[in-house]
């Protein structure tokens, strides 16, 4: 036979405030969440924290600012703590001329936009530019009203083609060839490749020089060696100069087809 252990009055107050400060503890949770729910909305509330003003920060020439503040502002109707950073980076950073685009709130009003611009270094195709950084991109054309220098420093820049996107390896075969052509004076202004990759020099006058789609370094630095003592003194009157022989080289004049040079 056995027996119930008696509850004492101590456990039962225990159990009791127990469960008190339980039912308190989730009442306060509720209460803080609530009031945080309440200031959360408050500063969300994009009547009360409008944008007002975009700061554009950075060295640029070609970019929109009127189609820049347009971009940023179509997100900042959210407010200010509703930013989508993130986003406005994107759609600034899709802007033809941006490279890079760093994005920050600005209290109480504003955002600040600060621009880094692709450093045009070539013209590629007829609408194509090439960064410093090798990257390519598709800038609007300009008008005549406000671009005029703009333009006459893309004309200056040289002119890159081929059938493929290689505008990387083109690039860096510009880079290597015009220290040499500068040491030279021969005045190169494009390179161009077709779609067996045979590379064709351009120099002042759209002279051209042809190097094939072999040992082009050797060859391009045969045709720096006799630049002076062949082509310059008879530049004006030369159209083309062929390098693709083994030990020298043919060079086509103006006049009758037949009006052309072959020194070995």
């Amino acid at each position: 036979m056995s027996y119930d252990e008696p509850i004492s009055p101590v456990d039962t107050d225990r159990t009791v405030a127990s469960a008190i400060a339980f039912v308190a503890a989730i009442v306060v949770l509720g209460i803080l969440f609530f009031m945080g729910k309440l200031v959360l909305d408050h500063f969300r509330d994009p009547g009360r924290f409008p944008i007002r003003s975009v700061v554009v920060e950075g060295v640029y020439q070609h970019t929109d600012q009127d189609l820049l503040r347009d971009r940023v502002m179509t997100q900042a109707e959210r407010g200010f703590f509703n930013l989508d950073i993130a986003q406005i980076q994107k759609e600034v950073e899709g802007l033809q001329w941006v490279d890079k685009a760093y994005v920050r709130r600005v209290w109480p009003e504003s955002i600040s936009v600060h621009l880094e611009e692709h450093k045009a270094v070539a013209r590629w195709g007829e609408a194509g530019l090439i960064s410093d950084n090798f990257k390519l991109f598709f800038p609007p054309k300009l008008n005549a009203s406000n671009g005029t220098a703009v333009n006459s420093y893309l004309e200056q820049l040289p002119q890159l083609d081929s059938p493929e996107r290689r505008h990387v390896a083109l690039l860096k075969l510009l880079m290597e060839t015009r220290p040499l052509f500068s040491k030279v004076e021969a005045p190169l202004t494009g390179i161009s490749e077709d779609e067996r990759r045979s590379v064709t020099l351009t120099l002042k006058n759209n002279v051209k020089v042809i190097i094939g789609h072999r040992l082009i370094s050797e060859r391009i630095e045969r045709f720096a060696d006799i630049f002076r003592s062949y082509v310059a003194p008879v530049y004006d009157d030369v159209v083309k100069v062929d390098m693709r022989y083994t030990n020298g080289f043919a060079m086509a004049r103006k006049g009758s087809p037949s009006n052309s040079t072959r020194v070995d």
